[in-house]
């Protein structure tokens, strides 16, 4: 009688180590795909000081000074989670001293993402004053997963006293591709909940081969 529960125990502890090795992989694949480094893509465009390309005819609307233009965002994240879409403009060489003092150079930027949540949302307008780095940010949220294709437009402003209205003229357009992903229909907070509790199941499921094993020698 012992020697057939000892062969009964040893299958059954068997089986056990086995559904165990696979909670874990389970529970650590899960847990990888929720908390793997996101990739970030990244441009910088130069501008050139000087009359800006495009300005409206009769008008010598100029860049103060040379600037270098960066956007960077995640190329892909999961769903639920939040990206973000970053711009900074700063001077190239700011020890040139080409911005006169208490000028400013006006920044109007814009993320044209359509179906994405942005925040804060619409257009945002900042000072650039010399010497200074501008940064901007937006947060970049999905319902769903898909391919996300949008621009991002700065310009720079320009108080025009005669009309008392602000004019625009467009610098940059950067093309945006967002991919938000995810694992059976899961975003990564079900995909780390889910992987643990694969890890807790691998550990039960060892510990239970591990009682059968020792009652069945």
């Amino acid at each position: 009688m012992k020697h057939r529960f000892s062969n009964r125990g040893g299958w059954v502890s068997q089986v056990l180590y086995v559904l165990s090795l696979m909670c874990l992989g389970m529970g650590l694949f899960l847990l990888g795909w929720a908390v793997w480094p996101v990739p970030t893509e990244a441009v910088q465009i130069p501008i050139s000081k000087g009359v800006l390309p495009g300005v409206p005819t009769g008008t010598g609307y100029a860049s103060l000074t040379d600037y270098t233009l960066s956007v960077s965002w995640q190329r892909w994240f999961r769903v639920g989670d939040v990206g973000t879409i970053q711009l900074e403009m700063n001077e190239t060489d700011p020890d040139k001293g080409d911005v006169g003092e208490g000028e400013v150079q006006i920044v109007v930027a814009e993320p044209l993402l359509s179906s994405l949540t942005l925040s804060p949302p619409g257009t945002i307008q900042a000072n650039l004053a010399p010497s200074n780095d501008l940064a901007m940010i937006w947060e970049v949220k999905a319902g769903k997963d898909g391919e996300y294709h949008g621009k991002v437009l700065v310009s720079f402003g320009f108080y025009n006293e005669a009309l008392d209205e602000m004019t625009i003229v467009p610098v940059a357009v950067v093309d945006v591709l967002i991919i938000v992903t995810s694992l059976w229909g899961m975003g990564s907070r079900m995909a780390m909940w889910f992987g643990l509790v694969g890890i807790v199941l691998w550990g039960a499921l060892f510990l239970m081969g591990r009682m059968v094993h020792v009652k069945g020698r």
